[in-house]
């Protein structure tokens, strides 16, 4: 709907450009990014994903031919495959990758966030290694207008203590 201009904003990152790209190519040219409007206007912000993992199994019986597939992932020449096969979405995070010059704006528009500082954080996952499990409901309340934001932070917190306490953490407590 979006890119058939049939919706006017939905909340997410670049991730559907391919799926644009792909089923409604004739229309990627229409669609653009925004970060969720805060209270400064001068202090918007976007959360953004990393950078994938990729991970070698100490048990493999091709350590050499994993290890030369994982530094082309992250080679120059690996990026380029990529943005070959389903085009870019966004950086690569990496300074050997450059992006094309040909890139759509909803891709161009996300990179303008990446320019200033302060402007990008990462998403929570990468920022604390508990996750409280109601962050979906809690999510969904705030984002509905069911909880105020400062309500559902609160409450988030509460869930990853309780976590953390159920998962025998220390210092928690």
């Amino acid at each position: 709907m979006i890119a058939k201009g049939e919706g006017a904003h939905y909340p997410m990152l670049t991730n559907a450009v391919g799926n644009i790209r792909e089923n409604y190519g004739e229309f990627i040219d229409d669609v653009g990014f925004f970060a969720m409007p805060g209270d400064d206007p001068d202090a918007n912000g976007l959360t953004t994903w990393m950078l994938a993992g990729i991970y070698i199994p100490k048990s493999t019986e091709h350590l050499d031919e994993a290890r030369k597939f994982v530094n082309f992932i992250a080679s120059k020449e690996g990026c380029e495959a990529q943005t070959r096969a389903i085009g870019a979405t966004g950086p690569y995070f990496l300074k050997s990758c450059v992006l094309p010059a040909d890139i759509p704006p909803i891709v161009s528009d996300l990179l303008g966030y990446f320019g200033k500082d302060g402007a990008t954080a990462p998403a929570l996952e990468f920022l604390s290694p508990i996750k409280g499990p109601a962050l979906e409901q809690i999510t969904v309340e705030v984002g509905s207008g069911i909880r105020p934001a400062a309500d559902g932070a609160a409450l988030y917190d509460e869930d990853v203590r309780k976590q953390a306490l159920q998962l025998g953490l220390s210092g928690w407590e």
